[in-house]
């Protein structure tokens, strides 16, 4: 399948690929890793509203409370997190195993809509997007999407064909990578309520979740959480969930 694919781009974007390639091959951590594909989705394939989520699950990565993103994406990350994160297009089962299967899939203004997909579709249209494609890769045993957004068409059957060869070989190199090299897991054992902190973390739940399942404050989850990542060495949540499922 990945020789027919090839077999059907013309020399220039068969370029762009390894050009690509090329750039997120030098990355040492997941975090490099999305950063470089990023940069190059953009410098090298011309795409300027893109976002990288990732966590422990599939489920669990629209939930990433510290997506990379880039263009116009940062203006809208607080909408989503209220109200959209749970009804994206590509959380649907159907999206979901397509994207397990050939790694990209785009999705059209024009495209046949459920009701349950229209709402967030009209959302983003109002905010003049109506392409939304994703690549699916799978750094260090997680799961994470590459999202690209742009007005109707950004995506066409060509560029998909692209990136489905494209994120064959992003999900190959991300497949090896840790969540960041200077991370290890915590050297000694977690008191009791960090160690049930941690392992919701992991599960790729919000605060909000963690407190009531906790019974605690949000406030006081926030604390745990940093606590996790000063022991940890981590930046974020999406470090931290990567570096807690490699230390099961």
């Amino acid at each position: 399948m990945q020789a027919a694919a090839a077999s059907s781009l013309d020399a220039r974007r068969l370029g762009g690929v390894f050009s690509v390639l090329e750039r997120v091959d030098r990355a040492r951590d997941v975090v490099e890793f999305a950063e470089h594909t990023l940069e190059a989705l953009g410098s090298v394939l011309g795409y300027r509203d893109t976002t990288f989520f990732a966590g422990p699950t599939y489920d669990g990565l629209f939930l990433d409370p510290s997506p990379l993103l880039e263009g116009r994406q940062r203006t809208l990350i607080r909408e989503y997190r209220q109200r959209w994160d749970r009804h994206d297009v590509f959380a649907r089962p159907r999206a979901a195993a397509q994207l397990h299967r050939v790694s990209a899939v785009s999705v059209d203004a024009d495209d046949p809509a459920t009701p349950a997909d229209r709402a967030y579709r009209d959302w983003l249209g109002g905010h003049g997007i109506e392409s939304l494609t994703a690549v699916h890769v799978a750094p260090g045993g997680a799961q994470a999407l590459f999202g690209i957004f742009g007005p109707r068409g950004t995506v066409d059957p060509i560029d998909l064909a692209v990136l489905r060869l494209l994120g064959r070989q992003l999900d190959a190199i991300a497949r090896h990578l840790p969540g960041r090299a200077a991370a290890e897991p915590p050297a000694v054992a977690l008191p009791p309520r960090l160690a049930q902190t941690a392992e919701l973390v992991s599960g790729g739940l919000t605060n909000a979740v963690i407190a009531r399942t906790m019974g605690v404050t949000e406030d006081t989850v926030k604390k745990y959480v940093s606590k996790l990542l000063a022991r940890t060495g981590t930046r974020n949540r999406t470090e931290l969930a990567l570096v807690l499922q490699r230390g099961r």
